[in-house]
């Protein structure tokens, strides 16, 4: 069920930028997956692996939405390196150009889109047959985000009903596949990702002849000046800093702190762990600012304020039931074995674990 699996599941952690481009493996993030890296993973700590997949850019007939079984089989490859060291896949159809998550605020739900969505999933689900339980498939990445603003009450009841259909073709699709997919935990996303979307009471689970085997996903960048802000803007600054202990003296958040974490995360325990359904912390992180690009920025601060950002929000995330997935783009960890670049950072994700107590 979802809930044996989050409590075998541990930390987990991305590829990020890899087999997610559209350009082909590896061009954003600069390495291709090899067996070295997932050992290396492995030997670090993380029991779980999140794979961002791109599908669309790797069609063989297009006008039949057919993936490239050379692709299908790549990706079947490294899945195997993962599961064959014990540890958890989470396989999704990622961003891959838009062609469904940016589409979710059409006046009525996508014919075409759901059909698209049906046919990839059928294939994927064929094609990873054999996985036991190691393996969950995700029903896509970051619904409707791309086409809304910050505000998360741009999305409407009706374009959250067109998520939840397309999440209801996902699991349809993977059911009808057979074998180990007929019972295989399968996740759905919160619009944008949100934890307002995911909680406020729209968004609801597809409808399942087997009984517990759905999660939820939400993605956590919060605050998003200190986390993901690229450059300052008129309405804000980018913050260098993070934490009641770790303020320089400027460039510190306004908002987003301890008090908000706790919030946030109390509010995913009470609308899914509290029922019995697992949520996924799909992706978290902050950027690595430098010196050279942060003129008068603390380095050892930010270091510090990154380590416990990341500390701080694992132990919250586990402990409101959710299992945490880093988001690692050739960043905190080396792509050719594995191993931390920045090992602090790393290590206070797996101190974050273990002050946590997870319900599970």
């Amino acid at each position: 069920t979802a809930a044996s699996l989050a409590a075998k599941m541990g930390l987990g952690v991305n590829i990020g930028n890899t087999m997610e481009c559209p350009q082909g493996e590896g061009a954003w993030s600069g390495a291709k997956v090899t067996k070295a890296y997932i050992d290396g993973l492995k030997a670090l700590g993380f029991q779980s692996v999140r794979i961002p997949c791109a599908w669309d850019s790797h069609l063989s007939d297009k006008t039949k939405n057919t993936i490239d079984p050379k692709w299908l089989d790549r990706v079947h490859e490294v899945v195997g390196w993962c599961v064959e060291n014990g540890m958890y896949v989470l396989l999704n159809i990622h961003w891959d150009g838009g062609w469904l998550e940016d589409h979710i605020l059409q006046p009525s739900m996508s014919d075409a889109i759901n059909a698209k969505q049906k046919v990839l999933w059928e294939q994927i689900a064929r094609r990873m047959v054999g996985y036991d339980e190691h393996l969950l498939f995700a029903a896509m990445n970051e619904p409707g985000m791309n086409e809304t603003s910050a505000d998360v009450n741009k999305m409407d009841a009706k374009a959250i009903k067109n998520i939840m259909h397309f999440q209801q073709t996902f699991l349809d699709a993977v059911r009808a596949a057979g074998g180990n997919n007929a019972k295989r935990v399968l996740v759905v996303q919160s619009p944008g990702t949100r934890v307002a979307a995911a909680v406020e009471g729209v968004f609801q689970l597809p409808q399942d002849n087997v009984a517990d085997r759905l999660m939820v996903e939400i993605h956590f960048y919060d605050p998003y000046n200190f986390t993901i802000m690229p450059k300052d803007e008129s309405w804000g600054k980018v913050a260098w800093y993070w934490g009641k202990d770790n303020h320089g003296k400027d460039r510190n958040p306004t908002w987003g702190e301890e008090s908000h974490v706790d919030a946030e995360f109390t509010k995913l325990k009470k609308a899914w762990a509290d029922k019995k359904v697992p949520v996924i912390v799909g992706e978290y992180a902050t950027s690595i600012r430098k010196a050279e690009d942060c003129p008068g920025i603390d380095i050892a601060l930010h270091e510090k304020s990154r380590a416990y950002w990341n500390k701080y929000v694992t132990t919250t995330a586990i402990n409101a039931g959710c299992l945490p997935f880093y988001w690692e783009t050739n960043g905190d960890i080396n792509r050719a074995d594995g191993k931390a670049k920045n090992p602090a950072v790393i290590q206070a994700l797996f101190d974050g674990q273990k002050a946590a107590h997870s319900p599970w």
